[in-house]
């Protein structure tokens, strides 16, 4: 097996994983934040599925951070007490976060080997992918501990953009 065929077989778990979580959950925005995340992960397998053939596709930039944010922002116009209020959603996104460090930790380790400047190039711009991801995983932990200070931190609160 590739180092290739290794990566779409992290990205395919890591989907599965979150559509598996989907079940688990209730709240319909937890629903939608695990919903966004397998489709991260799917774009990512895709893309190297297109590396994989020969074909090489740039991956947009992902939405993943403006989507959650907009979730977010909703909630709080909505003057909801909590935007997550699916208990089992914290331990979901502690696993997560392992997910989303491991994916890292592989495509860092594996960007710079070998002699092909396009998979190193893919494999780094998914490192800083699954690196955003890790980051706004984390941050939803933060949020069941502290809700209040999560919904106005520089990241996620309702400021203007600049």
């Amino acid at each position: 097996m590739s180092v290739l065929d290794d990566a779409i077989s992290l990205e395919q778990r890591a989907m599965q994983f979150y559509c598996q979580m989907q079940d688990r959950v209730s709240d319909p925005s937890a629903k939608k934040i695990l919903e966004l995340l397998a489709d991260e992960e799917q774009k990512h397998a895709a893309a190297l599925n297109e590396m994989k053939t020969g074909a090489y596709g740039n991956l947009e930039a992902p939405a993943l951070l403006k989507e959650v944010r907009g979730l977010v922002e909703g909630a709080v116009q909505e003057g909801q007490a909590a935007i997550l209020s699916d208990a089992s959603m914290r331990g979901i996104l502690q696993r997560a976060m392992e997910v989303e460090q491991t994916t890292e930790r592989f495509y860092r380790e594996h960007a710079g080997e070998g002699d092909d400047q396009k998979l190193s190039e893919l494999f780094s711009h998914l490192a800083d992918q699954e690196a955003e991801h890790y980051l706004l995983v984390s941050s939803l932990v933060e949020y069941f501990d502290r809700p209040v200070e999560w919904v106005e931190s520089a990241e996620f609160g309702l400021r203007p953009e600049y």
